[in-house]
């Protein structure tokens, strides 16, 4: 199934919306790029005008065949150079309409090695010939709970190619 940026966009901005208010509720103020295209992150969100963290939202469920989830590893690379280049913690939320909740974690922790299920994370999978950085969601820090209506709205955005049922080892 190929891709639709217009539907993968749409999807995106609801995840941002989601995150976007989780973060105004808890005292963040939260800004967004204005700009059309391409851009560095999704999200800078100062807390009480002390502390500044770069974000970037991902929309998509977990994986089926391991309880983890990842991102593009060129991606990955750039966010990991902005933080490092600006000393600024960058943030991944991933928006799971499957497990109904926001997750993630600063790079700095999510880049920690674990080692869970005889496994060690994080660790790079290639995915339809895309290498793809993978984190364990035991990584992974519950952000919020998503409401029926929102997972709702984000399911009928998926374009997976597959139905999302992990398998009993992924559970």
């Amino acid at each position: 199934m190929s891709r639709n940026f217009e539907l993968a966009l749409e999807k995106g901005a609801v995840g941002e919306r989601v995150c976007r208010l989780r973060l105004e509720r808890q005292g963040w103020v939260v800004y967004q790029p204005v700009t059309e295209g391409a851009h560095a992150f999704d999200m800078l969100a100062i807390q009480n005008k002390a502390r500044a963290v770069a974000i970037d939202v991902k929309a998509k469920a977990r994986l089926n065949k391991w309880r983890a989830t990842g991102i593009n590893q060129k991606h990955f690379e750039t966010y990991q150079a902005f933080s490092q280049t600006h000393l600024m913690p960058f943030w991944l939320f991933f928006v799971d309409e499957h497990e109904r909740k926001i997750y993630g974690n600063c790079l700095e922790s999510l880049e920690r090695p674990v080692d869970i299920d005889g496994r060690t994370w994080p660790a790079v999978m290639t995915f339809a010939g895309v290498p793809t950085r993978v984190w364990h969601l035991d990584q992974m820090i519950t952000i919020s709970e998503l409401d029926e209506m929102t997972a709702t709205e984000l399911s009928a955005l998926s374009q997976r190619s597959y139905e999302f049922a992990p398998t009993e080892l992924a559970q």
